[in-house]
């Protein structure tokens, strides 16, 4: 869940829970997804097939933030929406350590490399990657 609420943070408005899981996993493979220097995680064989599972585990934390006001939930005509609300300001400036530092400066990055794509977009392009590294 700390990382949605990283990710919130940073990104500063709303989203969904594809849009998060798409952010999420290109700020920790962010250079298997061409984006960023180095994978928050490491380098591993499984990467792109880590995204299928990814989604299920996004959608708990998002809801478990949610069930204790970390964040807001809103109701858009394209699905359900999640943004961070004073709670989960405070929660997220009391976090210092060297591992949310460097996922912050990677989601920054990520954030601004993709804020003008739509949620569609970037899982195509994720999608795209994942194609070329199973041909290559």
């Amino acid at each position: 869940m700390l990382r949605i609420l990283l990710l919130a943070d940073t990104v500063n408005k709303p989203m969904n829970v594809d849009r998060f899981v798409a952010l999420d996993f290109i700020c920790i493979f962010g250079e298997k997804c061409r984006v960023l220097d180095k994978n928050l995680h490491g380098d591993n064989e499984f990467g792109f097939s880590e995204f299928a599972t990814k989604r299920e585990r996004i959608a708990e934390a998002v809801k478990i933030a949610v069930k204790n006001d970390f964040l807001t939930v809103k109701a858009t005509d394209a699905g359900f929406t999640y943004g961070m609300n004073n709670r989960g300001k405070a929660i997220v400036s009391g976090v210092q350590s060297p591992y949310a530092h460097s996922y912050i400066v990677g989601a920054k990055i990520v954030n601004s490399r993709f804020a003008r794509y739509t949620d569609d977009e970037i899982l195509q392009y994720i999608s795209d990657l994942s194609s070329e590294a199973e041909e290559g």
